[in-house]
């Protein structure tokens, strides 16, 4: 069984490969924090040395239905692989890295997975205040991105609609679809529009026998640097 999941995920990522924008990537690491204060201000100074010059990060309070009992989020942005092999290794032996150590002792990495951006339907996901995450099983990724457009092309988006593939973790997860908007009610009052809509009654039937959603997640941003 397991064996027949893997090589449909292998499929999937073949089959999205034309879609790849510059394999553009996401570092996406659940933490627990005691401080959200304390956590945002550690950031904000690591952000000020020159080591980090390049590098792009935004935080998130876990705010509903986030696995793994980690507190916050946090997600670095790359334009490729390369460039998370360079700036990473810039910020590792940077001073202000040890100082960000040091604010933020006695936190705990709860995960830590991979994301490969596959398409942005509104703006960026930094630029979103609050963020609801679908996490799921793609069985046929070609279809389903294409299931996605047309849906976002009847019913529009909030601000944010990002598609990604999940590179790491269990291999349950496939992929997650990223809502994103102004603040909580807004993301909530696009979902109520959207689950009642025929649009989104013609998504649920081009997609019912190629996805499981597994999670749905939601996050509020606390800030971003870099971008």
């Amino acid at each position: 069984m397991k064996k027949t999941i893997v090589s449909t995920i292998a499929l999937s990522f073949a089959l999205l490969g034309s879609y790849v924008q510059a394999q553009a990537i996401e570092a996406v690491y659940s933490l627990k924090f005691d401080s959200t204060d304390v956590v945002e201000a550690a950031l904000t100074e690591l952000f000020e040395d020159d080591a980090l010059r390049g590098s792009k990060a935004t935080l998130y309070v876990n705010d509903l239905g986030v696995p793994g009992g980690g507190t916050h989020t946090i997600v670095a942005d790359y334009d490729n692989y390369a460039a998370r092999t360079k700036l990473d290794k810039a910020r590792v032996e940077s001073h202000g890295w040890a100082n960000y150590v040091l604010a933020t002792q006695g936190s705990e990495l709860v995960s830590a997975d991979l994301a490969i951006v596959i398409e942005d339907f509104g703006k960026a996901r930094h630029e979103a205040g609050y963020l609801v995450a679908f996490t799921m099983q793609v069985r046929d990724a070609g279809k389903y991105r294409d299931a996605l457009a047309k849906m976002e092309k009847a019913i529009g988006n909030p601000g944010v609609l990002r598609l990604v593939a999940v590179r790491s973790g269990t291999t349950d997860v496939t992929h997650a679809v990223l809502v994103g908007a102004s603040d909580f009610a807004a993301a909530n009052e696009y979902l109520d529009k959207l689950y009642a809509s025929d649009g989104f009654e013609t998504f649920v039937e081009e997609v019912g026998d190629i996805r499981t959603v597994g999670n749905v997640a939601m996050y509020r941003r606390v800030g971003h640097w870099g971008y």
